[in-house]
């Protein structure tokens, strides 16, 4: 190459290289603030998503106790239905004795108290302590028999006190 040549080379170099430098750092400087508000708009994205999924849970969760909530309903005012007036509870004394009467039960005394509530729970009903004297098998026929009655008989203990007599303690419910 000529001298000449070179020095205009030598001259117009920096130029070049100037350039050169500018193109490739240009893409970092314009691409930069784009990558920041990408991951920006990412972690957004992210959080929206968990909050999405986590409501989706929460949803079925709902669903589910509200389907549970409606079938213990049901089966309150069926419970409900089948628990007797008080007005009925003479009937379902008699009841009761007749039950005895039938297993070859003797019903020697009887106490009877009445309750607003029955194990923390409000639910009304009659308190019956019965002392017995019948045979193990009377016994056994009795409370197979006040299990099968159409108004719940809650038997809480039946203790043998001596030979062949007995105290049954029972809950009758009613409205």
């Amino acid at each position: 190459m000529n001298p000449n040549e070179l020095a205009k080379l030598k001259e117009k170099a920096p130029l070049p290289l100037i350039l050169l430098l500018l193109l490739f750092f240009l893409p970092a400087f314009l691409l930069e603030p784009e990558t920041a508000a990408l991951n920006a708009t990412a972690s957004g994205f992210d959080a929206s998503l968990k909050k999405a999924k986590d409501l989706r849970l929460l949803h079925e969760k709902y669903t589910q106790q509200n389907t549970r909530l409606k079938r213990l309903q049901q089966i309150n005012s069926q419970l409900l239905e089948n628990i007797p007036q008080e007005a009925a509870l003479p009937g379902m004394i008699d009841k009761l004795h007749n039950t005895a009467a039938a297993c070859s039960v003797v019903v020697e005394n009887v106490h009877y108290s009445f309750s607003r509530q029955y194990e923390k729970l409000d639910v009304p009903g009659y308190e019956i302590s019965m002392n017995l004297s019948a045979g193990y098998d009377g016994i056994r026929r009795l409370l197979a028999e006040l299990e099968t009655m159409p108004s719940p008989v809650l038997i809480k203990e039946v203790v043998l006190t001596e030979s062949q007599r007995y105290v049954l303690t029972m809950r009758l419910l009613v409205k």
